[in-house]
């Protein structure tokens, strides 16, 4: 959370001041000529001449740099879990991915009285997995029994069949499914 909103204050500062200094120099061409020769002898006579400023200016150089490898390094950090959880036996290794455990829930969740359509999304987290399932039912069904049925039946067929762990089991009803008579 903290580092979320810290990654959110650091691109608005980089931003803003990426713009301000690209208007500076998309402007200069076209500007005010004499706006641009006071900026440079302003520049000169400040930051040329002077230690302190020497210093200042490799301050935001560096700034400029850290922020930029920082926004480099987080498009690369590798932030979705795993597709695969893998465990090794006494007869090799064991892949299960999370197309399976999907599809065991989809499985699980439309042979339900009163489900239409599901769709899940599995993910590991650690060693232990997570299900997120989305129903369309049909209207005359009581919805907190039915998600609560299906939480137990996948939780313990996938505990089961697959020898894995479940953390949690999200069940949300997107929609309720009417047909139109004709």
């Amino acid at each position: 959370m903290v580092s979320n909103y810290l990654f959110r204050v650091l691109a608005v500062i980089y931003a803003f001041l990426a713009s301000v200094a690209s208007a500076v120099i998309m402007i200069s061409p076209f500007g005010n000529k004499i706006l641009m020769e006071y900026i440079i002898e302003y520049t000169n006579a400040n930051f040329f001449q002077s230690n302190r400023y020497d210093i200042m200016l490799f301050i935001i150089g560096l700034v400029f740099l850290c922020l930029n490898v920082f926004f480099l390094t987080s498009g690369i950090k590798n932030t979705r879990s795993s597709k695969y959880l893998v465990t090794e036996n006494e007869s090799g290794v064991v892949r299960i991915s999370t197309t399976a455990i999907e599809n065991v829930a989809n499985s699980l969740s439309r042979r339900f009285q009163g489900v239409k359509d599901a769709k899940a999304k599995a993910y590991f987290k650690k060693d232990k997995v997570n299900i997120i399932v989305k129903l369309s039912v049909m209207p005359d069904v009581h919805v907190p029994n039915l998600c609560k049925s299906i939480q137990d039946r996948i939780k313990g067929s996938v505990e089961v069949t697959m020898d894995l762990e479940v953390q949690n089991i999200s069940v949300s009803v997107d929609s309720v499914y009417t047909a139109t008579q004709s």
